[in-house]
């Protein structure tokens, strides 16, 4: 298969933007270049059937590598290779319907052979269950080592794992000296399939608190710095989060903050949809299903994530997912991160609405863009291909600001990125009214 990295290919979902997903997570393990690229060149010109199968016999082919090294002796080939085929199992379920049982046989093998690698980690990642309600929310527990250290509390986004996110975030905050959990609430992936029923919400505030109980419990956890990440769509579940959840000392948003996701969806709608009927409407996106993966992956995940039996069931059930009145709320310090390529992807009416949330902010604000030219897929959505770089802004930012307690110096915000796509005299006052630090 061919991949063309060109124009619109930072846009999610698409064959090179999932590629390049997997490929990011080289740095800690999550897959190896070489395997990565072989199955690319068995995988037919999109076909999505043929992605899924050729992830799949490459999962298959390092799975058993992983057994044969366990079984010799060799603890640490054997946990390498189980990281890489649990990795490879997520890039080929990505796209499947709820409907198709093989999305539920390799969510569930992808997450078993993560466990069987995090037993042979040091430090061990702990496999955790957190009480909620009467569901048990999984996550993963990474301890920088110290008795009592900062924890970087990590939202899963909308179609992020804790798997992927361990490599993604996790094992960077041990190595800077943080503890990490990342956990799975309502509506994502593990959540939802080891809790039926338990469906996505936008009240995120309350799975959160029951993450922060948890923490609290620990003697390695300090209990005063203890840091909220959200990205994508938990850059909105998460600032919601942290307009309510007080231990939260410090927060950062990934990614946006999107702050409304049907402004969002409008801003990528194509023209042709808003002037279509209802009934042509269904019948148009239910061809565009067919023959684009792209998107048919967004809705399956989500018709499953919502429990709705269709993609207008998905618009109805995110209709209330906006924090348009939320931003006064938040008072601990919160950094923004921000892509080029989500400028591009985007409209004015949704850059407005981003940009007026940042100036409704009443806490200490810091805001880091990344460019195409000079970051390259770091400015993609979440920094995805590029985690290193989104890890290098965040452990600095945590190190001045939560370690040291230091108060940035406050400045205008440059807008010379968002200049090259969008104008106007209001846009232009709104960002020299944002008050913030920029790194």
């Amino acid at each position: 298969m061919k991949l063309d990295f060109r124009g619109r290919s930072m846009d999610i979902a698409t064959y090179p933007f999932r590629f390049m997903r997997i490929l990011g997570i080289a740095g800690t393990g999550g897959c190896e270049t070489n395997e990565c690229f072989l199955t690319l060149e068995r995988v037919r010109q999109n076909d999505e059937q043929s992605w899924v199968r050729e992830w799949v016999s490459t999962a298959t082919k390092i799975e058993k590598l992983a057994e044969k090294a366990n079984q010799a002796g060799q603890k640490e080939a054997a946990r390498q290779a189980w990281l890489r085929a649990s990795a490879y199992y997520q890039v080929a379920m990505f796209s499947l319907s709820p409907a198709d049982q093989r999305l539920f046989e390799y969510l569930a093998h992808s997450r078993e052979l993560f466990h069987k690698a995090a037993s042979l980690s040091s430090p061990q990642v702990e496999i955790v269950s957190i009480p909620f309600g009467a569901a048990k929310l999984p996550a993963y527990f990474l301890s920088c080592g110290q008795p009592k250290a900062p924890t970087l509390l990590v939202v899963n986004g909308g179609d992020s794992t804790n798997e992927e996110m361990m490599h993604l975030i996790g094992f960077a905050a041990a190595r800077h000296g943080w503890n990490c959990l990342v956990f799975e609430g309502p509506g994502q992936w593990s959540a939802l399939q080891l809790n039926p029923g338990l469906t996505m919400t936008v009240e995120y505030e309350e799975p959160v608190k029951a993450v922060v109980d948890y923490l609290l419990q620990r003697e390695d956890v300090d209990p005063e710095k203890i840091v909220l990440y959200g990205l994508s769509l938990s850059s909105l579940l998460g600032a919601r989060a942290a307009a309510y959840e007080k231990r939260i000392c410090a927060c950062i948003l990934n990614g946006g903050p999107v702050v409304d996701v049907n402004q969002a969806w409008e801003a990528v709608r194509p023209p042709w949809v808003k002037k279509t009927i209802p009934g042509v409407w269904d019948f148009l996106f239910g061809l565009l299903m067919k023959v684009n993966a792209q998107f048919a992956g967004l809705v399956n995940h989500f018709e499953w994530s919502f429990g709705v039996p269709s993609l207008r069931g998905v618009l109805d059930a995110f209709r209330p997912f906006n924090i348009r009145d939320l931003a006064p709320l938040i008072e601990c310090p919160t950094l923004v991160l921000e892509g080029e390529a989500e400028y591009a992807q985007t409209d004015r009416a949704t850059v407005m609405l981003s940009m007026r949330f940042l100036h409704d902010l009443k806490c200490p604000l810091t805001i880091h863009e990344f460019s195409i030219a000079s970051d390259g897929w770091a400015a993609s959505h979440c920094q995805i291909g590029a985690p290193e770089c989104a890890s290098r802004v965040i452990f600095d930012w945590l190190d001045k600001v939560v370690i040291k307690g230091e108060k940035l110096e406050l400045g205008r915000f440059d807008n010379q990125l968002l200049d090259k796509y969008f104008h106007g005299k209001d846009l232009d006052e709104l960002l020299e009214s944002i008050h913030c630090s920029v790194i």
